[in-house]
């Protein structure tokens, strides 16, 4: 009976616990795990999308899969890296929201994202600051499978008074599975 009311006990406790609730809540995001080529696109005034450029990402487990870290890596023609961010994304059970924090190495600029599914797709609000200022920022991930999705992201510097729609805009494909964890130690 003792080692019912133990067994018992560790089921509930992980079954509630922190640790737990972010396998849940990451479970959501396996799609992202793996590397992706991304295509950039640019908007003209008229509407019309022109492609802009080429990136790679790599996105794996980390943290006894307590979080996701994703590198970013924009390429050249040549396909040398001109530019790189990296993220780290996990899941609070308190606000059943992803948290993201995105740097830039090198440069003064970083975000603070919360991201939620809503009608498929993953949507964030975020605060941040770059060489311009600081800014708000909206970032739509949509046309979600194992193998595709797209995002946009609009931005404003001046407290949300005007928006620069389609500040970023791009299309990934998954170029291969990885690891889906990095183990350190």
């Amino acid at each position: 009976m003792k080692s019912f009311i133990v067994a018992l006990f560790l089921i509930c406790f992980f079954e509630h616990s922190p640790l737990n609730a972010q396998h849940k809540g990451l479970k959501a995001l396996d799609f992202f795990i793996g590397e992706w080529d991304i295509t950039s696109f640019s908007v003209t005034p008229q509407g019309q999308e022109i492609p802009a450029g080429k990136a790679r990402s790599r996105a794996y487990y980390i943290m006894d899969k307590t979080a996701i870290q994703d590198e970013y890596r924009a390429l050249n023609p040549q396909g040398d890296v001109v530019f790189r961010g990296i993220s780290v994304r996990s899941y609070n059970p308190i606000t059943e929201k992803i948290q993201v924090l995105w740097i830039v190495p090198g440069v003064k600029a970083m975000t603070d994202i919360e991201a939620e599914w809503i009608d498929g797709d993953i949507v964030t609000h975020a605060e941040g600051y770059d060489s311009r200022g600081s800014y708000l920022e909206k970032l739509m991930y949509y046309n979600i499978s194992d193998s595709t999705y797209s995002a946009k992201l609009d931005r404003s510097y001046d407290d949300g008074k005007t928006w620069i729609k389609n500040f970023g805009r791009f299309d990934a494909k998954k170029i291969q599975q990885t690891e889906t964890y990095l183990f350190l130690w």
